[in-house]
């Protein structure tokens, strides 16, 4: 947790702005699912400039402490504060590095913490200070020799394990904890970490430890006097040479016991020595006890600079200004993932070409006898790309980078050009060699008509894999959703023929509906199709023909249009309703972002 920037117009107005003195403190803090206690009376406290280690066995509440304190989950009682202020927002005061990392593959060590650094400084902040403050970062957490090399992902190679989890803040290693230690130091920072039986050289990086078993508090602290704390309350001395912390873990860690009343037991008993010394073991004077009473607190509240800041930053999150600024940024953020990810549009691009390529060797020349069309919009294939960006989106909302306004318009937007390249490619490939309406007006006419109907089942891909965050789930559902349409749009029988329970409501909803019938009227209007002659003379047409009763074997297009119930529709009202449905999935895209946080 950082001390946020209100004013960085000026280097001098930054430096006063990151030293100012946080204090962090959560007393009695309890939680519980149903009949399960979680945590019970949890307290502790964290200055700027200190890192606090949470530690303890399986089950002990550490990712729970962690995500209240983040304020992503709610404790049933206790209360927190921030210099003594109650009213805090989390989401604006400090970041929350999460154990899986969230990262957009294909870009830079470099262009990620730019792009990070952006969305979370105020808009007026100079670009230079931004370049100073990521150039520390880069060189603080010794990334420089490969600030330049991409993160990389499941198909594209970037940097070493080690490395990204360098980059991402993962405390793995004594390493890497270092040099998060010197940025702490360096910035005024406060950092609160969960980690599992490290070694003492990496323990003692930290200032203070906060060891839980079952929910409950067995030790809160400085690190360098929990071996004290073990020898004279406990009466559990640590051996000579041993690591501490390994030794309170065995304390308390209930898989030794062999009856698991006994070892509710010795957590309890353990607990209760804790609390009887008043739940703090620390000889020197804390933070805590120098700040001001009640009385001056409230009389001086205004000149608060943390209250200050949060009721600016508050203002300043909500002004549309702020807004438009956050959904630029993310614009081009996507437009490199975009450019750069094979799973984005590589995939995508190929596909939309091999089809295009199958349609047109397969019905090269297609007789002028035929009298019926067949497109089928799969929009399967975006699903990969979406999941990895609504990871990152998950984590930098909570983190209060941006919300689902700014996410979804850039990604709304930027969506629109390379779409319309995959559609104008897959045109160029097949339009002509099947041998569609031959007119450039009927051609530019079928491509736009394409591509609002593949941009509406990206739409409804979106949706889904909002909805379902997992690949599978969402893959099949948006298989039965496109199968689905396809029954009900008058695909493989005519619309007239359908049921009437699908074909009054679902016929009418489905996208795919407006965009085939718009199609089908694109290519057979205006054009005239022969018929067969059979062996007798007589002349036979798949669809009736007013040409027939002529002596002319052959049938319109438009007769065909009429027969198949859509001869006389109003293709700007089409139009129109397959872009107010893909609106519709849109707005169902950030309704489900706004109530789904995980």
């Amino acid at each position: 947790m950082q001390p946020a920037h209100n004013d960085l117009e000026a280097q001098n107005a930054r430096h006063h702005t990151e030293h100012q003195q946080l204090v962090f403190e959560w007393d009695r803090l309890n939680y519980h699912i149903k009949d399960k206690v979680v945590l019970s009376d949890v307290s502790g406290t964290v200055s700027s400039g200190e890192m606090l280690a949470v530690m303890g066995p399986s089950g002990a509440g550490k990712s729970t402490i962690l995500d209240i304190l983040a304020q992503r989950t709610r404790p049933n009682s206790g209360k927190m504060s921030v210099n003594g202020n109650e009213t805090i927002d989390m989401s604006s005061l400090g970041s929350y590095v999460e154990q899986n990392e969230a990262l957009l593959g294909v870009l830079s060590v470099r262009e990620t913490i730019q792009f990070a650094a952006r969305l979370s400084l105020d808009p007026s902040t100079p670009r230079k200070l931004i370049e100073e403050r990521v150039s520390e970062t880069i060189t603080g957490l010794g990334l420089s020799e490969v600030s330049s090399n991409r993160i990389g992902n499941a198909i594209q190679r970037g940097i070493s394990g080690g490395q990204k989890r360098r980059w991402s803040g993962q405390p793995h290693q004594s390493g890497v904890l270092l040099a998060i230690r010197n940025i702490a130091v360096q910035h005024n920072m406060i950092v609160i970490a969960s980690i599992h039986q490290p070694n003492w050289e990496t323990i003692s990086l930290f200032d203070k430890l906060l060891l839980l078993a079952q929910g409950k508090t067995m030790y809160s602290g400085p690190v360098d006097r929990l071996d004290e704390y073990l020898a004279q309350v406990l009466e559990r001395p640590v051996a000579m040479h041993a690591n501490p912390t390994d030794h309170a873990l065995d304390l308390i860690n209930t898989d030794f016991f062999s009856d698991a009343k006994e070892g509710q037991n010795h957590i309890d008993e353990l607990s209760s020595r804790w609390r009887t010394r008043g739940g703090r073991y620390n000889s020197v004077r804390t933070t805590l006890e120098t700040r001001p009473s009640t009385e001056e607190k409230e009389s001086t509240l205004d000149a608060d600079p943390i209250h200050v800041w949060s009721q600016e930053r508050r203002v300043a999150k909500q002004s549309i200004r702020r807004a438009f600024h956050q959904t630029w940024i993310l614009i081009e953020r996507n437009i490199l993932n975009y450019s750069r990810n094979l799973l984005a549009y590589g995939v995508r691009l190929g596909m939309y070409l091999g089809m295009g390529f199958l349609m047109a060797t397969v019905w090269v020349n297609l007789a002028q006898t035929t009298t019926d069309s067949r497109f089928i919009f799969t929009p399967l294939h975006f699903l990969p790309a979406f999941l990895e960006e609504r990871q990152v989106f998950m984590r930098e909302r909570l983190n209060g980078l941006y919300g689902p306004g700014a996410y979804v318009i850039a990604n709304s937007l930027c969506t629109l050009p390379y779409l319309f390249v995959c559609a104008a490619l897959f045109a160029v490939l097949c339009y002509w060699s099947i041998g569609l309406h031959p007119g450039a007006v009927e051609f530019f006419r079928f491509l736009a008509i394409l591509f609002l109907a593949v941009y509406a089942a990206e739409s409804q891909s979106a949706v889904v894999a909002a909805a379902l965050p997992i690949f599978v789930a969402a893959l099949a559902v948006a298989s039965f959703l496109n199968g689905f349409w396809m029954c009900v749009g008058g695909y493989f029988i005519k619309a007239v023929n359908l049921p009437r329970f699908w074909y009054f409501w679902a016929h009418f909803i489905d996208y795919q509906t407006y965009a085939f019938d718009l199609l089908v009227v694109n290519d057979f209007r205006g054009l005239v199709y022969d018929c067969q002659t059979l062996a007798d003379g007589s002349c036979h047409c798949d669809y009736p023909s007013s040409l027939v009763s002529q002596g002319i074997c052959q049938v319109r297009g438009d007769d065909v249009l009429n027969a198949l119930g859509i001869g006389g529709i109003n293709s700007g009202l089409y139009a129109g309703i397959l872009l107010a449905i893909t609106l519709v999935f849109r707005i169902l895209l950030y309704v489900i972002l706004v109530f789904k946080k995980r």
